[in-house]
């Protein structure tokens, strides 16, 4: 199911940056691979994109109560074989974090290495993914406003 909704935010995403000039789009290999999901070139520079899809996130936040201010699930660690995952694990110049919200898709552009070091540094909660995945990972979950007033924040789309 994973790889369903990782599929549909890659379609997403390549869909977005061949409309903005990128060429050479390439998405990582359907295999354990890390180091990016996405990777293009745009204006003769190499980029690599690492591509998250949320369908619940909205859905959680209305649940609690706060249906303007849903959370994020940012994996860092596989569970089952206790080693980095998800954002610690890749490799890509830009961290993709798509919402979906009733028909409409928004992504988030962050600088992954500038999120990851704030991640580690700031006291999120943490939660596996057993109400929304494979039960077999652990995660961040800030709310979505703490991260958009940081510095390496990079831009909000409507796909």
């Amino acid at each position: 199911m994973s790889f369903v909704k990782g599929d549909i935010g890659e379609d997403l995403w390549c869909d977005y940056i061949k409309t903005r000039g990128h060429t050479d789009i390439i998405r990582a290999p359907k295999m354990k691979f890390y180091d990016w999901d996405v990777k293009s070139t745009y204006q003769k520079r190499e980029l690599t994109f690492e591509v998250k899809y949320d369908s619940k996130a909205y859905w959680w936040a209305n649940r609690r109560g706060t249906p303007e201010q849903p959370n994020l699930y940012i994996e860092f660690k596989n569970t089952n074989k206790d080693e980095d995952s998800g954002i610690k694990a890749s490799k890509a110049i830009y961290y993709i974090y798509i919402l979906k919200r009733d028909e409409s898709n928004t992504a988030f552009v962050f600088e992954r290495e500038g999120m990851l070091s704030h991640l580690e540094q700031v006291t999120y909660k943490v939660v596996g993914n057993s109400a929304t995945g494979d039960d077999n990972a652990l995660g961040w979950i800030p709310p979505l406003d703490s991260l958009i007033t940081q510095p390496f924040f990079v831009n909000k789309i409507v796909l």
